[in-house]
C-alpha cells in the first residue's frame, strides 16, 4: 500500500549477520564456518559465540528431530504465530510432553523480518498466504489486501512491530461472553507483567520486566512524531507517557509506540518464545509443512494429516490438537475437516461432523485509511518500523472506549485510488485513521475441498453505515493535527486530500481509501451460548481433544493491534493445559 515502493533501508552488516544465521539454522554452514564467515566480515561481537551455540544447537536438534519423525505427539500445535509461539514456549517449558510445531512457511530469518525497517517488503513475498479480501460494495467494489504470515512467527514476523495491549473493556466483554473471569483485564494484566520485558519507566501497576517479549518505546523517533504529539497537546488531544498502562482503563490518548525492536532487529514472539525451547528433546518443529485435515475417531481428534516434502502422511496427538492458524486459516482447516455449516460442506462434497453454522462467519479487522498524505519541507527517512507515534480517540463521545486509531506513518502511505488521485511525492508522509471497533462483519468461505485451495475472504467491510461515518471522523482529526502550527516544519503542502470533505466526495475518499491493518479475527468465536464454536476453555464444541488459540476466538476485536493480544491467548492456553493436566 506504500506507494513509495523503493523506500527500503539501504543494506547493512545486520543483513548479512542475518542470512549467516539463516545458512546456520538450514544446516548450510556448522558453527565453525559461521563464525568464520562474521570473523572475515569484521562482524565479530562479544555476543557471537553465545548466538553460534544456540543456533547450532537448534539447527542439529530440529534436523535430528525432523528425521526421526515420531507417529504420534503427546500435542500437536497448528501455527507458529504469536499464540502458537506463546503457547509452545510456555507449554515446553511447564511440562514433560512431546510436542509437534507445524509452520506452513519457512524459518523467519530472512533480512526482511529482521530489519524493522522494511517489514512491509514482506507483504506479497513467500512469507505472506496472499489472500485478497473479495470486492464489495462497501470499498467501491474494490478488492482488500488481507496479507497474513507464512513464516515462523507468522504475524509477529511480517508485520509491524507494535506491541499494543487491549482495552480493558475488550477483556471484560470476553470475560462476560465466555463465563469465565479468567479472560478478563485484571487477570490478563497479570499475565502481561509476567511476559513483558519493558525498557521503559517502570511501573509496578501496569508493566512487567524480565519476562521473554522485551518491548521499549520507540528508540530515537522521527521528529515528525514527536511533532505530532506536540501537535495533539496542542488542541487538546490528551497526550500519555506510554502507549499501554493507563490508556487500557478506557481513556485514551497518544503517546510513542511501544515495539518488539531490541538493538535495531525485530524480537517476534516466536525469537521471545518459541527460540528458547527448539533445542530442546521434546519439542519438534516442522517447517515448510502444509496441514490438509484434522483426522477424527467419531468425535474425537486424533491428530493431522500434513503434506511434507510432497508427500502424505498422518501424525496423531496422544492428548490434543491446538490450532493456531489464524482468523483465515483455521475457519478453513475446520470446514475441510468437516466443522462447519452442513449445508456448505455438503456443496463442497464435505461430510459434516458437526454441524456449526458459525464456523467462519463473524470476520472482523482494523480498517486502516490511505490517507491523509503532506509533502514536507525535507525529506527525512523513515525509523525504527516506519510508524513511531499513535493515539485513540471516540468519534462519538458517547462511546465507552476509543473506537478510532490514529496513525502517524513516515511513508506516503496510500491506497491504490488514492495514491493514483492524488500522486503523492516518495517524500510524503501520512496520517491514517483506523477504525479499531467495526460494525462491519464478514466471513470465510471454502472455496473447494482442494486444502490448497485459498478461501474466500467475504470480508464486507464498511457495510455498517457507522464504520463510515466513524472514519470519516477520524480523517477529519488526522488533518487538523497534520494542518496545526506544531506540524507546520514538516509541511510544504497537503496532498490528500487537500481540503476539507463533506457528503459524497467525503463518502467516496473514505471507502476509495480503505485498506486493513492485517488484524483477521472472530472467525470461531468464543462464548457459552449454543452457537459459540468454542467455549470458554477454547475447546471446539461438538468434538473432543481438539482447541483453537489465536485471533479467531476472539468474540470481539480488541480495539488495538492484535499480536499483543495473541501472545495473552497463547498464555492462557499454556495455563487452561497447565491445570487439566
Amino acid at each position: 500500500m506504500y506507494t513509495n515502493s523503493s523506500a527500503r533501508h539501504a543494506p547493512d552488516p545486520d543483513t548479512l549477520l542475518e542470512r549467516l544465521e539463516h545458512a546456520l539454522i538450514a544446516g548450510r554452514l556448522n558453527r565453525r564456518g559461521f563464525i568464520k564467515a562474521v570473523t572475515a566480515a569484521g562482524l565479530v561481537s562479544t555476543g557471537l559465540p553465545a548466538l553460534a551455540d544456540e543456533l547450532d544447537a537448534i539447527r542439529a536438534n530440529q534436523n535430528e528431530r525432523a528425521a526421526a519423525l515420531l507417529p504420534a505427539y503427546d500435542y500437536v500445535v497448528i501455527g507458529t504465530g504469536s499464540a502458537g509461539s506463546a503457547l509452545v514456549g510456555r507449554l515446553a517449558a511447564q511440562r514433560n510432553a512431546s510436542i509437534l510445531v507445524i509452520e506452513a512457511g519457512d524459518w523467519d530469518t530472512a533480512p526482511s523480518v529482521l530489519d524493522p525497517g522494511v517489514w512491509f517488503t514482506n507483504l506479497g513475498s513467500e512469507r505472506d498466504w496472499q489472500d485478497v479480501a473479495i470486492p464489495s460494495a462497501g470499498t467501491n467494489n474494490r478488492a482488500i489486501p488481507e496479507h497474513m504470515g507464512k513464516v515462523v512467527g507468522g504475524g509477529s514476523s511480517i508485520n509491524a512491530t507494535i506491541w499494543a495491549r487491549p482495552f480493558k473493556s475488550d477483556l471484560e466483554h470476553w470475560a462476560q461472553v465466555s463465563g469465565d473471569a479468567a479472560w478478563g483485564y485484571e487477570h490478563g494484566l497479570s499475565i502481561y507483567r509476567r511476559m513483558e520485558n519493558w525498557q521503559g519507566k517502570p511501573d509496578a501497576r501496569y508493566r512487567g520486566q524480565g519476562g521473554p517479549v522485551w518491548c521499549q518505546p520507540a528508540h530515537n523517533p522521527h521528529p515528525a512524531a514527536t511533532a505530532m504529539l506536540a501537535a495533539c497537546r496542542s488542541l487538546g488531544l490528551p497526550v500519555l507517557d506510554d502507549q499501554n498502562g493507563a490508556r487500557e482503563e478506557g481513556a485514551g490518548g497518544f503517546a510513542l509506540m511501544n515495539q518488539i525492536i531490541r538493538d535495531g532487529r525485530r524480537q517476534s514472539i516466536a525469537r521471545s518464545y518459541l527460540y528458547p525451547v527448539l533445542a530442546q528433546k521434546n519439542v519438534t518443529l516442522l517447517v515448510k509443512t502444509h496441514v490438509d485435515r484434522l483426522t477424527f475417531s467419531g468425535t474425537r481428534a486424533t491428530g493431522v494429516e500434513i503434506s511434507l516434502a510432497g508427500a502424505t502422511r498422518r501424525i496423531e496427538a496422544k492428548s490434543e490438537v491446538i490450532v493456531c492458524s489464524g482468523g483465515i486459516n483455521t475457519p478453513k482447516l475446520l470446514m475441510l475437516s468437516g466443522i462447519g455449516n452442513e449445508a456448505d460442506l455438503r456443496a463442497h462434497g464435505i461430510k459434516t461432523l458437526v454441524n456449526a453454522p458459525e464456523v467462519g462467519q463473524n470476520f472482523q479487522d482494523h480498517l486502516l485509511h490511505g490517507g491523509c498524505i503532506w509533502e514536507p519541507k525535507e525529506h527525512i527517512p523513515h525509523r525504527n518500523s516506519a510508524a513511531n507515534a499513535a493515539g485513540f480517540i471516540k468519534s462519538d463521545a458517547r462511546l465507552a472506549t476509543p473506537d478510532l486509531n490514529l496513525v502517524q506513518i513516515e511513508l506516503p502511505y496510500a491506497s491504490d485510488v488514492v495514491g493514483k488521485q492524488y500522486s503523492p511525492p516518495n517524500t510524503s508522509w501520512a496520517l491514517c485513521a483506523g477504525l479499531v471497533a467495526p460494525k462491519s462483519r464478514g466471513a470465510i468461505k471454502l472455496r473447494s475441498a482442494n486444502p490448497t485451495d485459498r478461501p474466500i475472504v467475504d470480508a464486507r467491510f464498511l457495510s455498517h453505515p457507522d464504520d463510515v461515518k466513524a472514519l470519516a471522523h477520524g480523517i477529519e482529526v488526522c488533518r487538523e493535527i497534520g494542518n496545526s502550527a506544531a506540524m507546520r516544519d514538516f509541511v510544504k503542502r497537503e496532498v490528500a486530500p487537500g481540503q476539507k470533505l463533506t457528503g459524497q466526495p467525503m463518502e467516496d475518499f473514505v471507502r476509495n481509501g480503505a485498506t486493513t491493518y492485517f488484524h483477521q479475527a472472530g472467525t470461531c468465536r468464543m462464548g457459552r451460548d449454543a452457537q459459540a464454536v468454542v467455549d470458554a476453555q477454547l475447546r471446539v464444541n461438538g468434538v473432543q481433544n481438539l482447541r483453537i488459540a489465536d485471533s479467531s476466538i476472539m468474540p470481539r476485536i480488541p480495539g488495538v493491534a492484535t499480536m499483543a493480544t495473541c501472545a495473552l491467548i497463547g498464555e492462557r492456553m499454556a495455563q487452561i493445559l497447565g491445570k487439566s493436566a
